[in-house]
């Protein structure tokens, strides 16, 4: 959703619009009409999966782009989400044992409220974490874990570190971890040093899905911002947005002595956040960087 400003002219309204447009078609590499189709198709049944599902898959939500594996992917969730349920129709006033939960792993606070952990049925039987069903654990699981990184099997692909052979110009590219070499007492809080700039104050921000730059830090610096209007939302509301960026500067920047090129940075006025960089999921998504709390 693209919003006219007010006092633009429509001719710049059209303008906007037309780049914007350029630049997905551009980003998303729809190249040929069957892409451009498939885009379309893809949103469009994504427009019918409910949020539950999207929080599933949210890792992978933005990257799907083809109706096939999109389909593939939802067809197997319900697959597996119907083992849960029984197919025989239960009475009513029945109650299942096997399928309802126990807590387990309590936890007392203040001699009465407690906290469990879902690992066991009314049974007994033990909840295995790699297909949710009962009466196993995960090491004795038939279904086989695999890496969407790698396509290995055995660990998932947040614990995957293989080393990646998308830079041509890195011989020999091995995984850094972001914090190893950080003494700060706040994890989340870095140092980050945007190309051939000073260091400026950066918050990780994994739920963001964007790099935000201040303003002034952009003004300080003398970027030169692409003069691109983004709306940009915040958590929950998808109706309104939170801010509208001023501009977006495509650059690279340096965190405990990791490096990230080719980001797209959003130019944002200052009053909207405490930090002079919010550092998103375009920047902690590359590759060659993984990042933990230390």
């Amino acid at each position: 959703m693209h919003n006219k400003n007010l006092g633009s002219t429509w001719k710049n309204f059209a303008y906007e619009l037309r780049s914007s447009f350029n630049e997905w078609v551009n980003g998303v590499k729809a190249d040929s009409f069957q892409k451009f189709s498939d885009l379309i198709i893809t949103d469009q049944i994504k427009r019918k999966v409910s949020q539950e599902v999207k929080d599933h898959f949210i890792d992978d939500w933005s990257k799907l782009n083809s109706p096939d594996n999109l389909v593939e992917k939802l067809d197997h969730y319900d697959n597996l989400r119907s083992t849960f349920w029984s197919k025989q129709p239960r009475k009513e006033g029945h109650y299942d044992k096997r399928n309802s939960f126990k807590d387990d792993s309590v936890i007392t606070t203040n001699g009465n409220k407690k906290l469990f952990g879902i690992t066991h049925n009314e049974g007994g039987e033990p909840k295995c974490f790699n297909c949710s069903k009962f009466r196993h654990i995960s090491k004795d699981c038939p279904i086989i874990i695999t890496c969407r990184m790698c396509n290995k099997t055995q660990h998932i692909a947040k614990n995957c570190v293989v080393k990646t052979t998308n830079h041509s110009n890195d011989k020999s590219l091995s995984v850094r971890q972001i914090g190893e070499n950080s003494e700060e007492s706040n994890s989340y809080l870095k140092k980050a040093k945007p190309n051939n700039f000073y260091p400026v104050q950066a918050l990780i921000h994994t739920g963001s899905s964007c790099c935000l730059l201040k303003t002034s830090v952009a003004q300080k610096f003398k970027m030169k911002p692409e003069p691109t209007v983004n709306e940009i939302y915040g958590f929950g509301n998808q109706k309104i947005p939170a801010l509208t960026s001023m501009g977006k500067i495509t650059d690279g920047f340096e965190v405990d002595n990791v490096n990230g090129e080719g980001i797209s940075i959003y130019v944002v006025p200052d009053e909207t956040q405490p930090v002079y960089l919010i550092i998103g999921r375009t920047w902690l998504d590359i590759p060659h960087i993984a990042y933990t709390r230390i």
